[in-house]
């Protein structure tokens, strides 16, 4: 299993000083940044598409296609959220209500690049951006095991967004979680650290360094991958760090070194 790691300057300095070791750098779908990264070590692209919010009616398919002849970018990825306000007025909102829209608006992306060449990524329940609007369907394992099977795409397993969406739920079983979502088709991993306490809207954020009970998780995870109970996924990102303000308090080069060869270790022993 390839390790990556979201590039940050620090984490760049880290690997030219030989403090860590990292297959790929994971890069947002920025051409400026892509470019620069791809002179100095090898990467792939992760995009910022979003399934279930009518966006993707006029993205480029041409502009995605040469993402995947970017560097070692294997699949295009796609983030499941659904709203409320997508939804006619009064319509009765089901599981299978939010499947359907959400296969509608991912088939063509599966048709274009055959559904093999795209995953798509749980998400946290609720996010800060759509907290109000958010639909607790889209974070059911029952719908994206439906979606992901009925399409044929793979899953992107976000540990971090199962931990926030078994809390946003109340569901207390986080094992039984990960273990119903269809990790019979994971084909990526995120991996990275929450902050031990809710902040004023009920929410734990993620993106900051592992803790214990994160490492718990992670070490859960790749027990079921190398039990064969989960399908071996071709690569491993730890989410830490990254480019701008957004990023720039959780970018500690200390974090970095002293984490990702422990996950770079957790990722070989799969």
């Amino acid at each position: 299993m390839q390790f990556a790691i979201n590039y940050s300057p620090q984490a760049l300095r880290l690997w030219r000083e030989g403090a860590i070791q990292v297959d790929l750098f994971k890069c947002p779908d920025w051409h400026d940044l892509v470019a620069e990264v791809s002179r100095y070590h090898s990467l792939y692209v992760h995009c910022s598409l979003i399934v279930g919010q009518g966006r993707l009616v006029d993205v480029d398919m041409e502009a995605l296609a040469g993402w995947l002849d970017t560097g070692d970018t294997q699949v295009i990825n796609t983030h499941l959220c659904m709203l409320r306000s997508s939804f006619a007025p009064g319509q009765r909102i089901t599981r299978e209500a939010v499947v359907t829209r959400g296969l509608r608006e991912l088939m063509p992306l599966c048709e274009r690049f055959g559904p093999e060449r795209v995953v798509i990524e749980n998400l946290a329940y609720p996010t800060r951006a759509w907290r109000d609007d958010q639909l607790a369907e889209s974070v059911d394992p029952a719908v994206i095991s439906a979606i992901c099977d009925r399409s044929g795409c793979g899953l992107l397993l976000d540990l971090a967004h199962a931990i926030r969406a078994c809390e946003g739920t109340s569901a207390s079983d986080i094992h039984g979680y990960l273990d119903a979502l269809p990790v019979h088709r994971l084909r990526e991993l995120h991996v990275v650290g929450l902050l031990p306490k809710r902040d004023e809207l009920g929410i734990r954020e993620d993106h900051f360094a592992m803790n214990e009970s994160d490492w718990a998780i992670a070490d859960y995870a790749l027990g079921q991958i190398r039990a064969g109970e989960w399908r071996h996924p071709e690569r491993m990102a730890f989410e830490y760090g990254g480019i701008g303000e957004k990023f720039a308090f959780r970018s500690d080069p200390a974090v970095i070194a002293a984490q990702a060869p422990r996950l770079y270790a957790l990722a070989k022993s799969a």
